[in-house]
Parts: structure tokens; C-alpha cells; sequence
């Protein structure tokens, strides 16, 4: 799916991009996992990853900042790009992670 996304912006495959994308995902996966704790129970698939990107872009913007003023390779301008393909792997993770869309189990209760 991120390399759909890449074609689409025309963004060259670069190993940096990935590890630089994949650091910035799996950093705000955290955070953003505690932002939307509880929050998406109820919601369908399609609804919590609308939500998720919502959610999850100023926490990734941030992120993105932080770690591209460490990488001197990446220019500023690369920033939205960047962040955009972070959140794509992120919403992912949050949903697993979550276990939106799953559905639970009923409680079968015995008497004693």
C-alpha cells in the first residue's frame, strides 16, 4: 500500500525514505495509541481509520519535525510527504493494535 502511495506522489523508493518513515510511525504509534484509547469502540473499519488520520496527524507532523532535524539528508520540504506516508502505516498499526472491526465475543454466563 505505501508503495501505491509513493507512485502516487512520485516519490522515488528510497531505503532512507522507508527507515525514515517507519521511525516516525512506530514512534507516534504510542502516543497516538493513548489519544484514541477507547474512543473508537463501536466504530466500523472505514469510520476508525478516517478518525485515526484525523487524530494522528498533528502527533505525526510533530514527530516528522523532529526526526527530519536529525536526518540532514531530508529536506524541510519533504515534511508533508513524509508525514503522510507515516500515517498511512500508522493507522494501521493503531487499528491492530486496537483491535477495531473485531468483533467480541459473547459472555456466555453459567449459573453456579
Amino acid at each position: 500500500m505505501i508503495e501505491k502511495i509513493m507512485n502516487l506522489l512520485a516519490i522515488q523508493p528510497s531505503g532512507n525514505l522507508d527507515a525514515v518513515v517507519r521511525q516516525v510511525a512506530e514512534e507516534s504509534l504510542d502516543d497516538v495509541s493513548q489519544l484514541v484509547a477507547g474512543r473508537t469502540n463501536g466504530m466500523n473499519f472505514s469510520e476508525a481509520r478516517g478518525y485515526l488520520r484525523a487524530r494522528a496527524s498533528k502527533i505525526v507532523r510533530r514527530r516528522t519535525r523532529i526526526v527530519l532535524a536529525k536526518s540532514p539528508e531530508f529536506k524541510p520540504s519533504e515534511l508533508a510527504k513524509i508525514a503522510q506516508l507515516a500515517t498511512e502505516r500508522l493507522v494501521p498499526l493503531v487499528i491492530r493494535q486496537a483491535r477495531v472491526g473485531v468483533p467480541e465475543l459473547p459472555t456466555i454466563r453459567r449459573a453456579a
